[in-house]
């Protein structure tokens, strides 16, 4: 591969990353760790020090440091265009502000919207038919649920149910336990507080249920690089 074309993706990289970064700057380090990990996949041993050399350059503002020192380990970026590695890095920063979101609504206790907004990550059920979900709905961690908007049941693409996570169905019990049902608001209630904690310009519900069907899809098959995110 080209050095320039290395140098470009690289650069491109960190931009990205950059902006990704300026609504919570409190994040650069989580992000500095992923970036290595997305980077340098296979190379657990040199991450360490590879988050350090890439703090320095990212300080410096001058990428070459970085480059200069993995270049060999960099090989890979010759088989990935330059939107599918923003598209990955996105990904992540979608992710992880995700969690965040959802651990601030348990901390506020408003247990309600933190499992909403899990249920619409983990499943991909439209958020009009969330607030739908009954406890009859449950089948251990599976989710058998009517679509409103075509009368089928929810199912993934290979046909099986939607199944939520460990921790959401707790919170979905806990609910349950103290009053009786799991949702007790409208879609728009959740949506709207969703949307504010949120704080990215652009932002839409739906973005959970796009980002459930292209896991499904495997949209990121044939990329080499690390499972660093959860599925």
């Amino acid at each position: 591969m080209r050095n320039s074309t290395m140098e470009y993706k690289v650069n491109q990289a960190y931009e990205e990353l950059k902006r990704l970064i300026q609504w919570h700057p409190d994040s650069e380090e989580k992000f500095l760790q992923k970036m290595v990990c997305l980077l340098l996949p296979g190379k657990r041993k040199c991450w360490p020090e590879a988050i350090c050399d890439l703090r320095q350059s990212f300080e410096a503002e001058q990428e070459m440091i970085f480059v200069e020192k993995y270049r060999g380990k960099l090989e890979w970026l010759d088989s990935i265009s330059l939107a599918e590695l923003q598209r990955k890095i996105g990904e992540i920063y979608f992710v992880d502000h995700y969690k965040m979101i959802a651990d601030q609504f348990l901390y506020k206790k408003d247990f309600e919207t933190s499992l909403f907004l899990r249920i619409a990550m983990e499943t991909g059920i439209r958020s009009a038919d969330i607030p739908c979900i009954e406890w009859s709905c449950m089948h251990g961690k599976t989710v058998i649920l009517e679509e409103t908007k075509r009368g089928d049941l929810y199912k993934k693409l290979n046909g099986t149910f939607p199944k939520i996570s460990v921790q959401s169905l707790r919170i979905m019990k806990l609910l349950y336990r103290k009053q009786g049902k799991i949702f007790t608001k409208s879609k728009e209630y959740y949506v709207r507080k969703i949307s504010c904690a949120w704080g990215i310009p652009g932002f839409h519900v739906h973005s959970f249920r796009n980002y459930r069907r292209k896991i499904e899809r495997g949209i990121s098959a044939g990329v080499q690089v690390p499972r660093i995110i959860p599925l």
